[in-house]
């Protein structure tokens, strides 16, 4: 065995010695109870199988963390990755290593009973080597809109309390939909999203921008290419003749566009900043939702 392998051989039998861990704050469990075997179907179609509802979650990445509060499981997270910042809540908790890769001794001793990463990150042989240290592996990767409330309602499940998680995931498909009927019947508005202005880069509809797109009645000029987040020319976002360009980034820098004087009123392309929330897979992207669809209506 490597030094690294015999080392989390050691790390986890160490932790498997030790007394069992303090419940989460918050978390209940009537006197007595047995729970049945609990079971969780994760965004890859695995099914995860489990003893007892898990107490202690590590999430490893910042939209399973709001996921997780949204449905009220916040109170069982033990640990979350540097980005997780929202809620509020979530700033409190205990930090872990989750870039380039997670650490597997750092999640051993953490004992957890569930880790929560996120697919586009996570090659399948990680999540297997992680599972190969006995370690239950949910991975979170919504590619849609709905996608968002489904996750809302898989980890209501987890919850004391599972009524409020699926209530919110309720009020976020019906706000969704309304939006969308607003738009359904609209001949689609071609747009180039700005991720980042130096050096230019764009999204593809591979996750959850395609969709919102979609939902307010417009097309991602380069929602095809097979990179998540590529990198593009000037010269080609106009050859793809945009009718809207939406400035996602930090900033949002315009200033590359207004130098070649493509933007209103001097060209025939309207310019749109709109809160780098609605990159982030979770409750908040509605928000920025229905200002995107503002400015596409706008732009049409």
């Amino acid at each position: 065995m490597t030094r690294r392998a015999l080392l989390i051989a050691f790390v986890w039998l160490v932790a498997a010695s030790l007394p069992a861990p303090a419940r989460p704050a918050g978390v209940s469990a009537a006197p007595g109870r047995v729970e049945a075997p609990f079971t969780l179907t994760d965004d890859w179609g695995r099914t995860l199988r489990f003893a007892q509802r898990p107490l202690r979650i590590v999430s490893l990445a910042p939209h399973a963390t709001e996921l997780l509060f949204s449905a009220g499981a916040g109170n069982r997270v033990v640990a979350a990755d540097l980005h997780s910042d929202y809620p509020e809540a979530a700033r409190a908790i205990a930090r872990v290593s989750s870039y380039p890769a997670p650490d597997p001794e750092q999640l051993i001793a953490l004992r957890p009973d569930l880790v929560v990463i996120w697919g586009a990150a996570a090659a399948a042989d990680r999540v297997a080597r992680l599972e190969r240290l006995g370690l239950k592996v949910f991975v979170s990767e919504p590619r849609s809109l709905d996608a968002i409330a489904t996750g809302i309602e898989r980890f209501a499940r987890l919850a004391d309390d599972p009524a409020s998680g699926l209530a919110r995931a309720h009020r976020f498909r019906a706000r969704l939909e309304a939006l969308r009927a607003l738009h359904a019947a609209r001949a689609p508005v071609p747009v180039f999203v700005q991720a980042w202005a130096r050096p230019l880069l764009t999204l593809s509809d591979r996750d959850t921008i395609g969709d919102a797109l979609r939902s307010c009645g417009a097309r991602n000029v380069f929602g095809a290419m097979t990179a998540a987040a590529p990198q593009v020319g000037a010269e080609t976002v106009l050859a793809a003749s945009p009718r809207l360009i939406v400035a996602i980034d930090a900033g949002a820098d315009a200033s590359q566009w207004e130098a070649l004087r493509v933007l209103r009123p001097h060209g025939a392309i309207a310019f749109a900043r709109i809160d780098p929330a609605i990159q982030r897979p979770t409750e908040r992207m509605l928000p920025a939702l229905e200002r995107l669809c503002e400015a596409v209506e706008a732009a049409r």
